[in-house]
């Protein structure tokens, strides 16, 4: 069904509800979002007015995803997918490609880049998979036209700090810069806490350097996202989950101090460690 058609003598809206929609279905609602007489609000939007909606929507599926959300997950995911169909349409309107090509790009790219599924080659276990990924990711035209330039060019300046630090300390390492065991990481980690520590305790009201504080601080946090790469998780979701696993808590502690009828700045601290303990046991 095109869905950019005009029939005055059809309920296109209760057709739309019922019908069971594809992908073209997808591409042919935005472009008509887009049309002349579409959407004032769609029509106004560029690719950098588009940019902050994209990271929402990522993040409302990353939040879906560790709450185990099923649902929501499906929901969230399809508005992933709508940000890159409205992209496209943007893109598109402007010459410059059409989501045809984005599609046809990622599909050159996954089978070129595993010639094991799609070809003759052979590996052994994922870190070979790894491995011949990247072998197979300098090789390509867009890459090669980087290659002698710094590693740190292929950051994305646009990440969140944490996981810009994640993907500076993987690429590093993939060039050897980086130890063969988790010791020495540890390690490294506890010397910055104690260069921090040696920071705070020359703290005084003569004397506050909060900018060297701060940066022995900086330095903690980045340490401590290699040691969570050695270890083989990812530091990000760590924090998401202590933030989660945090708000979950806290929210405990207010449902008990209401239905003790007080307010929980008049508790005190000793009594809100007491129900924090209790919240804690209770999770």
């Amino acid at each position: 069904m095109n869905l950019l058609c005009k029939d005055k003598g059809i309920d296109l809206l209760s057709i739309f509800y019922r019908m069971k929609y594809t992908f073209n279905d997808l591409v042919d609602i935005m472009a008509r979002l887009r049309s002349e007489n579409g959407c004032p609000w769609d029509r106004k939007q560029d690719t950098h007015s588009l940019l902050p909606y994209l990271v929402e929507e990522s993040c409302e599926f990353i939040d879906a995803a560790q709450e185990g959300d099923k649902e929501h997950m499906c929901e969230e995911l399809g508005d992933v997918l709508f940000q890159v169909i409205f992209h496209s349409q943007v893109c598109k309107e402007q010459g410059d490609f059409t989501i045809d090509d984005v599609v046809q790009g990622l599909c050159e790219k996954m089978v070129r880049r595993h010639p094991h599924v799609f070809g003759d080659a052979q590996v052994d276990n994922a870190n070979e998979v790894s491995r011949r990924w990247e072998r197979i990711k300098a090789q390509e035209k867009n890459n090669l036209k980087h290659a002698g330039e710094s590693i740190m060019d292929k950051v994305s300046k646009s990440m969140p700090t944490l996981a810009r630090s994640q993907d500076i300390i993987r690429r590093v390492a993939k060039v050897g810069f980086d130890w063969g065991e988790a010791g020495p990481v540890f390690d490294k980690a506890q010397e910055e806490f104690a260069e921090f520590r040696s920071e705070m305790e020359k703290i005084s009201p003569e004397n506050a350097n909060v900018d060297r504080l701060e940066d022995e601080f900086g330095d903690i946090m980045f340490s401590l996202v290699n040691v969570a790469r050695h270890c083989g998780f990812n530091a990000n979701i760590a924090l998401q989950r202590a933030n989660n696993k945090f708000e979950k808590r806290f929210r405990e502690v207010e449902r008990r101090v209401k239905e003790q009828g007080k307010e929980i700045k008049d508790v005190g601290l000793e009594g809100l460690q007491k129900l924090w303990k209790e919240a804690k046991l209770s999770s």
